[in-house]
């Protein structure tokens, strides 16, 4: 994790002179242990160990990121002055947990699908997306789009514009050769056209397991279908037995649950 992102977080959490709370302990010595109070999937260890090596603190990670934890796991020990591990201690637990519980429910929703890529979406938080995406990544998903110019995404505005097949023209000609154009349907017979006007990749939106499915089968071999939309750990599995190629979640991200993550000091 690079030293500005720490240091913008840690100047959101008040580290200086207005930081009483940590000033307490000022001139003592401390141990601790970052544990998990739940199974999970680690995600954070490197950007947790970031923080406290920042704050001058000791930190032994005894765990990998994508690692498999049961409840009651130690995931971090550290060790040395106390004003600064309590300091970067909310910092870095936030970090583990909020990572966690993403690759946690990604772990659980990939197993689910088997050999069916599952991927994220761009639901992310603002400012925070490297490391949702990190954490899909270690769950054993697909982050699917970074950013907007990872590949051409044409949705039912774009559509509603300028025409289907207009917008993949135009796409064509403004995008690189390397660069993948995927248009989002709601129909069976607005895939058919995606795929006939050259879409790559054709998301089939909203479309329940069954009928997404059948509507994978009609497209050609080389266009990759995508489904997506209100799909759930509950309900990836049906998606995947159905035949898409990928299923993507926004709720990987924006409602996945903090994995229950505390430090104790010895």
């Amino acid at each position: 994790m690079r030293t500005e992102t720490i240091e913008r977080f840690l100047e959101e959490d008040g580290v200086g002179w207005r930081d009483v709370t940590s000033a307490l302990v000022a001139g003592h010595d401390a141990t601790a242990t970052v544990k998990t109070r739940e199974q999970g999937v680690a995600a954070g260890v490197e950007e947790a160990t970031a923080v406290f090596d920042y704050l001058g603190v000791d930190c032994t990670p005894l765990v990998e990121d994508g690692e498999r934890i049961d409840e009651g796991d130690d995931l971090l020990d550290v060790a040395g002055d106390a004003e600064a591990l309590l300091r970067g201690e909310r910092l870095a637990i936030n970090l583990l947990g909020s990572m966690s519980g993403i690759a946690s429910v990604t772990r659980a929703c990939a197993d689910r699908a088997g050999d069916t890529r599952v991927a994220a979406t761009r639901k992310t938080t603002p400012g925070y997306r490297y490391f949702e995406k990190k954490a899909v990544k270690l769950g054993g998903g697909d982050p699917h789009r970074y950013d907007l110019a990872d590949a051409v995404l044409i949705k039912e505005n774009h559509i509603a514009v300028v025409g289907l097949e207009e917008a993949v023209e135009e796409a064509a000609e403004r995008a690189s050769f390397t660069t993948k154009i995927e248009v989002e349907a709601e129909t069976e017979a607005e895939a058919l056209r995606a795929a006939e006007a050259g879409a790559d990749i054709v998301l089939l939106d909203n479309m329940a397991p069954e009928e997404a499915g059948a509507v994978a089968a009609k497209l050609p071999e080389n266009v990759i279908a995508e489904a997506s939309g209100g799909i759930t750990t509950e309900t990836v599995g049906e998606y995947a037995a159905a035949g898409v190629d990928v299923v993507s979640m926004g709720s990987l991200t924006h409602s996945a649950p903090v994995l229950d993550v505390t430090m104790l000091v010895a």
